[in-house]
């Protein structure tokens, strides 16, 4: 009974009855993907073709919308989760399937490297007990009500290819596994903004200036400086030189308190708009929060606001194709923290030419972030071969097409590593803060 249920949400992502959970703001894009895939594969045609059997592919994708399965099998999401539409760790049901999949004769003929599922953070899949402490876990509303066998679950994230938003695991601890970042979901009817619009503040920033003790991030935790050490570095920097009007500033530790900063519907009360900062700002800081990736990111592209990468870790999804260096400044995380550093001279001494420089890259950037419905849920019989014209892509692709051309250059060069940190790729090299020339 309860797959019926699951089968109907699928085909009517709306009808899922806790859709309304992420206000239409979901953090992760896994819902999204499962129903605009097969749509995306489809206007590739001919160079992607869908075949009648996984013995033909060259990847095999298994689409399953993991939050929607779990809650259709009797799984009680935690609130936090249904809000960014995700779950720390899968089902029992959704760890059963694959296991069953882990003994079909089309995984074992590659251990599953051509196999590609959609996973969060496989980190969090593998290791939500090992980083989570156990003051947390004795709290009822921290606690996942299902932990699966670890080895089983490795069995999955250390060989398969896995779209998600973030790669937390040390490379070490990856096995001969692939992972293909996506942006995070940002709603583009709330924060996309015309980059023309006027700015009336030089920065904008809403953030917690308190995180966790505790690290859900491997690479993260091996680097010299906490995520609130950095929080409190840009804090101190924007609160001792603004002047009045120039920064708009939000602590949210202070305004809803560190217990709530996950319940977006606390921020309203508070009187904090995260969609206004960005819109109203010239630059927007984007520090490493509990991970190494972030949100703000997206949400900044979007608004039309400069980010100014403050993480050595955070991903750059499709690196190798999108110029991500003309749309955004970076600043080392050991240069911010730095003595005689400060962020907000930087901001102050680029130009108009180079603010306009950077907008424009902006621009370019914006599609390939943005997840832009195309003709809705793929309804069909899986396995069958797609009759009829395909959709020609976009002329403008998004993000789901630049998934479909990662996923096709996955097939053809299965080593290549498609989730490129800013460190990666703008290396350790120092920005200069220079006096403005006009």
């Amino acid at each position: 009974a309860w797959w019926s249920a699951y089968e109907a949400w699928s085909r009517e992502p709306s009808t899922f009855p806790w859709a309304n959970s992420t206000s239409g703001d979901a953090e992760s894009p896994g819902a999204f993907i499962f129903s605009e895939l097969r749509r995306a594969l489809e206007a590739r045609a001919p160079a992607v073709e869908i075949v009648d059997s996984p013995d033909s592919a060259d990847l095999v994708l298994w689409n399953v919308w993991d939050v929607a399965l779990c809650q259709a099998s009797g799984h009680q999401a935690l609130a936090w989760e249904l809000q960014k539409g995700r779950l720390s760790q899968s089902c029992p049901a959704h760890f059963a399937l694959l296991a069953w999949l882990q003994r079909t004769p089309r995984w074992r003929r590659n251990h599953g490297r051509d196999h590609v599922l959609y996973v969060d953070s496989p980190y969090s899949w593998e290791s939500y007990l090992d980083y989570t402490p156990e003051w947390k876990l004795q709290q009822t509303h921290a606690l996942p009500p299902f932990v699966p066998d670890q080895q089983e679950v490795r069995g999955i994230t250390r060989n398969a290819t896995m779209i998600g938003i973030e790669e937390r695991r040390l490379p070490e601890h990856r096995g001969s596994s692939s992972f293909v970042a996506v942006p995070y979901f940002a709603s583009t009817d709330k924060y996309q903004a015309p980059l023309s619009r006027g700015r009336s503040h030089l920065v904008g920033f809403a953030a917690s200036s308190v995180l966790n003790n505790y690290s859900a991030c491997e690479v993260c935790s091996q680097m010299p400086y906490g995520p609130t050490e950095i929080r409190a570095r840009i804090f101190e920097d924007l609160r001792s030189g603004c002047t009045a009007g120039e920064c708009e500033v939000y602590d949210l530790t202070e305004a809803i308190g560190a217990d709530q900063r996950n319940n977006l519907t606390f921020y309203a009360s508070a009187g904090v708009d995260l969609g206004e900062v960005v819109h109203d700002a010239t630059f927007c800081p984007i520090p490493r929060g509990d991970s190494g990736c972030t949100k703000r990111l997206f949400a900044a592209i979007l608004g039309g606001c400069i980010p100014v990468i403050l993480s050595d870790s955070l991903v750059l999804p499709f690196a190798s194709a999108v110029d991500y260096r003309g749309a955004m400044l970076r600043v080392p995380e050991a240069q911010l923290m730095s003595p005689g550093f400060s962020l907000l001279a930087l901001l102050r001494s680029q130009t108009p030419r180079q603010t306009a420089a950077l907008r424009a890259g902006l621009a370019r950037v914006r599609g390939a972030i943005s997840y832009r419905p195309g003709a809705g849920p793929a309804v069909g019989t899986p396995g069958r071969r797609v009759q009829g014209r395909a959709a020609l892509p976009r002329a403008d692709p998004d993000a789901m097409d630049f998934l479909v051309a990662s996923l096709a250059r996955r097939a053809r060069r299965p080593r290549e590593d498609l989730a490129i940190t800013a460190a990666g790729l703008y290396g350790s090299e120092p920005v200069m803060v220079t006096t403005p020339l006009m």
